[in-house]
């Protein structure tokens, strides 16, 4: 009897020991296996990456329109981040929008915190500080701004220069400070109380964030802070507005 449990008792063991080896080679196979797709994800993610870089048609290509207003990309061969481009038509006096690009109050409107450093001589220069936020695990950016309003005496056309200014605020270890930032702000009255904008973002966040992102989420805010530009124009602090610096068209 004894022998006999003896036996069954090796034969489990065996068993158990077969189990126990070919569940060994099967995880060493799977991890083999996990090993070359990581590392051939990795390949195909940097070959795609060097693909994107020296993509690019350099050409502005529409994205999409809504409310009239038409967003536009371009790439440049070269260059990680695409530039972006809005165009749109409000009826608004000139002063009302460089009055709205130079208020510190605007960034209420789209959830960022923001407050005036002061203005230059004369008013047409303003530097104000915003801070805005990314979902996890990217760190807050903020931005001093130099914003500046420059106008055409013979057609009218005012251009607002949007500048990164680094140094005019100080800086905040809660956030990356965005450095490189040169956006502008085109308007044209055509008469009739309207004007056509024409709205270009070429900046950098700073900082670690995929380009992906950062790509796909000015295009989509481009769409956000200006489908309903006309409304806030529409506000009595921005329509009744007046600048001795800037002259309607007649």
């Amino acid at each position: 009897m004894n022998s006999e449990v003896s036996v069954t008792y090796l034969e489990q063991s065996v068993e158990n020991e077969n189990t126990v080896a070919k569940t060994k080679r099967w995880v060493k196979r799977l991890l083999k296996v996990l090993l070359v797709l990581s590392v051939s994800l990795v390949a195909l993610y940097f070959v795609a990456r060097v693909i994107w870089r020296f993509s690019g048609s350099n050409q502005w290509e529409l994205v999409g329109e809504k409310k009239g207003l038409k967003v536009y990309t371009l790439k440049s061969p070269g260059s990680d981040l695409m530039q972006i481009r809005a165009n749109l038509r409000v009826r608004s006096k000139l002063a009302t929008i460089v009055r709205y690009m130079q208020d510190p109050e605007t960034a209420k409107y789209y959830g960022a915190a923001w407050y005036g450093i002061g203005t230059e001589a004369g008013g047409q220069v303003a530097y104000n500080y915003v801070r805005y936020d990314y979902p996890f695990p990217f760190k807050p950016r903020d931005q001093a701004l130099r914003i500046s309003a420059f106008q055409n005496p013979d057609n009218k056309e005012v251009l607002v220069w949007v500048a990164a200014a680094p140094d005019k605020a100080p800086r905040n270890e809660c956030c990356i400070r965005v450095t490189h930032m040169s956006n502008t702000w085109r308007c044209t009255p055509i008469g009739n109380g309207q004007v056509d904008i024409e709205i270009i973002i070429n900046m950098a966040d700073g900082g670690w964030m995929p380009d992906e992102f950062v790509n796909w989420n000015r295009t989509d805010f481009a769409f956000v802070a200006l489908e309903d530009l006309q409304e806030v124009l529409d506000k009595e602090n921005y329509r009744n507005a007046k600048l001795d610096y800037i002259k309607e068209l007649d």
